[in-house]
């Protein structure tokens, strides 16, 4: 589906927070199988400074594995990853993980990141479908932080760059995202010939148990107060659930809505979502995410927004 140079050293890096890099990891299993070395990178929610034995690499830049202890209030998915990733390949593996970082900032530590792993190639991926959208949608999610991630990775010329979108559905609950404005966004994409595929998550598949099995791990070791609605989704999917689902306690007034879709990967050629932002020149410059949620938000206010659209699924 992707066209990899055989053992490529890749960076799998999750979009935007949280559990974005967990929802990854089918993609660094598929590469993994197929041969690849496999890094993984997070756009981090977890206090990164308060994780025991982080590996400093800049005020920005932090390196996480299985040694390191999570912070007082739990949540690091990134360090539990590291630890299921050993305990079932006998492998040691690292996140390198970063926060609160815009475009410009973060693709200096993508370049760190590049030269130090000597990568040829590069794989961001968003559990969700809000890193598609420019501003002018009906309801945004939150973009900020994939905008940062996608753009960064951009940056990286002569490097090839690759992004991928899972979970469809999950966000709409919650934030009244419609997914006719994502589908939109594909639409259009699949026009300039920059969709390179589509794959199901399936039970049986290699990736699909190991996916389950890592998050089901994560989730244990985490309790349900960090359970992720992302990464759950998939679970839930792969289970054959439908419908509104209750994942955690957080969603007992708002439910996920799983279905089938949740476990598509669509698959796409990321400079050409880069570059179909109408902002991209100012986005590039942006230091921080709060800059790139003004500049957002500016365009969204300089445009009419587009009305609430429902599609028959």
């Amino acid at each position: 589906m992707i066209p990899f140079a055989a053992a490529s050293s890749t960076l799998v890096a999750g979009c935007g927070g949280g559990f974005d890099v967990v929802c990854a990891l089918p993609v660094a299993f598929s590469l993994k199988k197929a041969g690849h070395i496999v890094h993984l990178a997070s756009y981090t929610f977890s206090e990164i400074k308060e994780v025991t034995g982080a590996e400093r690499i800049d005020d920005k830049l932090f390196r996480v594995d299985r040694h390191c202890q999570p912070p007082v209030r739990g949540y690091c998915p990134e360090v539990w990853l590291c630890r299921w990733w050993h305990q079932h390949f006998g492998e040691e593996i690292s996140v390198w993980c970063y926060r609160r970082v815009g475009v410009r900032p973060l693709a200096e530590r993508f370049d760190y990141l590049r030269k130090k792993l000597d990568l040829q190639a590069i794989v961001v991926v968003d559990a969700g479908v809000d890193g598609l959208f420019w501003g002018d949608e009906f309801e945004l999610g939150t973009p900020e932080t994939d905008t940062a991630s996608l753009l960064a990775a951009y940056l990286q010329d002569g490097l090839p760059r690759y992004c991928a979108f899972t979970a469809f559905g999950t966000e709409g609950t919650n934030y009244e995202v419609r997914h006719s404005d994502a589908l939109q966004r594909m639409s259009e994409l699949i026009a300039g010939r920059a969709c390179l595929g589509v794959s199901a998550l399936l039970p049986q598949s290699h990736e699909g148990s190991l996916l389950h099995a890592c998050v089901t791990y994560i989730h244990e070791q985490m309790g349900s107060e960090w359970n992720s609605h992302m990464a759950g989704s998939l679970v839930a999917a792969m289970e054959g659930r439908f419908g509104e689902q209750r994942l955690t306690h957080r969603c007992e007034v708002h439910p996920i809505w799983v279905s089938p879709l949740t476990l598509l990967y669509w698959f796409f050629d990321l400079p050409a979502v880069a570059e179909a932002r109408p902002y991209l020149a100012q986005a590039l410059q942006t230091d921080s995410v709060g800059q790139l949620h003004e500049l957002i938000q500016g365009y969204r206010q300089s445009q009419p927004v587009t009305p609430r659209r429902d599609i028959p699924i």
